[in-house]
């Protein structure tokens, strides 16, 4: 009779096991994420960051410069990459290279996670990354009707910031022309999209010098906008990539 009932607690713990059954779907995949709040060793952090969990199964992580991904594993509450964290290798100053380490440093730490709703939260000891689905935090801007600023300069795999004390070089695109406000000479030209491409055939411009720092942010947006310039507006932000490898980076005022 034991033997029986043995038997019979064994069959019972086999089919609790449901074996060749499909895990649970990830809660993650398919969704990007941005901070919130950032806490680095107990105190804040002011920081942009976003976390892309992509479909295939891999985490992209970027923070003010590079872009970190790798295939992550998110079972048992935790982010374990598997075969590690790799990341782009662009030049940028010290602040966002500080920034872009201790996302990095955190990620790669083997950090917790736990998905409340919709705010996810990564924590590994005193330092945790708040995150909130992006579309709720910042849903993408038009690209026309929307003043954007510039404040990055892309050349290959360098990225700079606009010299401090400049005054703001701006983009407007109103559905036919683009006009820039570089505080020196008239940039205008008029423009058509396919997908993600930008057709742009600039206008006739003066040729006046102006101060050095005035002239960086004109020439690089004179560099860009010129013929096919592949774009992405995510969020705030407006991507502008030249085949030449130079491209800006504006944000929406």
């Amino acid at each position: 009779m034991r033997l029986v009932l043995v038997a019979l607690l064994l069959v019972l713990a086999a089919c609790g096991q449901r074996p060749g059954a499909a895990p649970a779907p990830d809660p993650l995949r398919g969704r990007t994420f941005l901070a919130t709040g950032v806490t680095d060793d107990g105190s804040p952090r002011a920081m942009t960051l976003s976390i892309e969990f992509t479909g295939d199964g891999r985490l992209i992580a970027r923070a003010s410069c590079n872009m970190m991904q790798g295939d992550v594993d998110t079972s048992g509450g935790r982010l374990v990459f598997e075969g590690g964290l790799a990341t782009t290798d662009m030049g940028c100053d010290q602040e966002r290279h500080a920034e872009d380490a201790f996302v990095a440093r955190v990620l790669g730490g083997e950090p917790t996670w736990k998905l409340a709703g919709d705010t996810l939260t990564i924590t590994s000891g005193r330092n945790r990354f708040d995150l909130a689905p992006r579309e709720a935090v910042e849903p993408d801007r038009d690209l026309v009707g929307t003043t954007w600023e510039l404040d990055t300069l892309v050349d290959g795999q360098v990225a700079s910031s606009m010299p401090a004390g400049a005054r703001p070089v701006t983009l407007v695109f109103d559905g036919k022309t683009v006009v820039a406000d570089t505080h020196c000479n008239g940039v205008r030209g008029d423009y058509t999209i396919d997908g993600d491409t930008i057709n742009v055939e600039l206008g006739p411009m003066t040729r006046m010098a102006c101060a050095p720092e005035i002239m960086q942010g004109e020439n690089a947006v004179v560099g860009v906008l010129s013929g096919k310039v592949s774009f992405e507006v995510t969020a705030d932000r407006l991507t502008l990539t030249h085949p030449s490898g130079k491209g800006i980076q504006l944000h929406a005022k």
